[in-house]
């Protein structure tokens, strides 16, 4: 069960200073907004792009480590680890009870929606600049668009921005909820009393 109980949130705001937690959340909301205008033609800000080269790194090391399974697999292995990564970040955040880092991971998982939302929107315009490290790795100079690739396998290419718009949504109300989820947190902080500092 992902959703905190009244009594787990008490215990985790209990005797916390919501001031010290401002900062945190107001990075958040930076991220949110910058994400919302996420466009990997454009120069990304350098904390996002950090993660974004991780999650390069990532996307295709899934494709080295799936090519062994059918083409289609293959080739929707990199965004989709991706978007398994930030899943994986935010559920053990909300499991270990690190309520919180729930809001970093949140943007995490937006971040990865953004890339992989973006790059299956454009299967049919193919407009995106395209690097492959296992193309380069193979000796291959070219590069295969995953998403056109996929889709056309699926006779579902001309749904691809509605795909597209649907994962980038899906990420941004993520997003949203881990900012409003960390902002109603540092409001039980202001409001719980307790004579007890947290540990």
């Amino acid at each position: 069960m992902l959703k905190p109980s009244k009594t787990d949130i008490a215990t985790y705001v209990k005797g916390k200073k919501w001031y010290y937690y401002l900062p945190v959340w107001l990075f958040g909301l930076y991220l949110f907004i910058k994400l919302l205008q996420f466009d990997p033609n454009k120069q990304l800000p350098f904390i996002i792009s950090i993660a974004q080269a991780f999650d390069f790194f990532l996307h295709e090391m899934a494709h080295i480590v799936t090519a062994f399974l059918p083409a289609v697999l293959t080739a929707s292995a990199g965004s989709l680890s991706e978007i398994l990564l930030g899943t994986i970040l935010v559920v053990f955040a909300l499991k270990s009870k690190a309520y919180f880092t729930s809001l970093i991971c949140s943007m995490w998982f937006m971040l990865a929606c953004q890339s992989a939302g973006t790059y299956m929107a454009d299967a049919r315009a193919q407009k995106l600049s395209l690097v492959s490290l296992a193309g380069a790795l193979s000796g291959s100079d070219t590069a295969m668009h995953d998403w056109h690739f996929v889709f056309g396998k699926l006779h579902i290419l001309q749904f691809d921005t509605l795909i597209g718009g649907t994962v980038r949504a899906v990420g941004d109300l993520v997003g949203l909820a881990g900012l409003v989820f960390t902002g109603w947190l540092m409001y039980q902080m202001a409001t719980k009393k307790s004579g007890q500092e947290a540990v």
